[in-house]
């Protein structure tokens, strides 16, 4: 057996597609091409709908509740914390949203109960 083949047991990390396709309408219907969730405006919009949900104003009283220490205001924190949370649980295109309202439902909720 050659030394650099792999086999299906050797290869353990799966390959796990962007999970959400850019939406456009000058983009071509068999165009479909599609956007990481590194992309700072998937990320920004996820941020900025999940502040209107949750209404949450600026300030920095989240840093700590999600872990974010290391940042000055909710915007950065919550920001952070979407790229943590997804890295960890990858979600369908359709569940994204759905998943991180009940993520930070319950990370809320988690520190107001202790």
């Amino acid at each position: 057996m050659n030394v650099h083949q792999t086999t299906p047991q050797a290869t353990s990390h799966q390959h796990i597609p962007p999970f959400l396709k850019r939406q456009h309408p000058s983009m071509p219907s068999d165009i479909e091409a599609l956007v990481v969730i590194e992309d700072p405006r998937v990320v920004n919009r996820l941020v900025n709908n999940l502040m209107y949900l949750f209404n949450i104003q600026d300030g920095d009283y989240l840093t700590f509740v999600l872990g974010q220490g290391q940042c000055t205001n909710n915007r950065d924190a919550i920001k952070y914390w979407v790229l943590a949370t997804l890295a960890v649980t990858p979600v369908s295109q359709d569940d994204v949203l759905e998943h991180l309202v009940s993520q930070l439902k319950e990370k809320i909720m988690m520190e107001v109960y202790q």
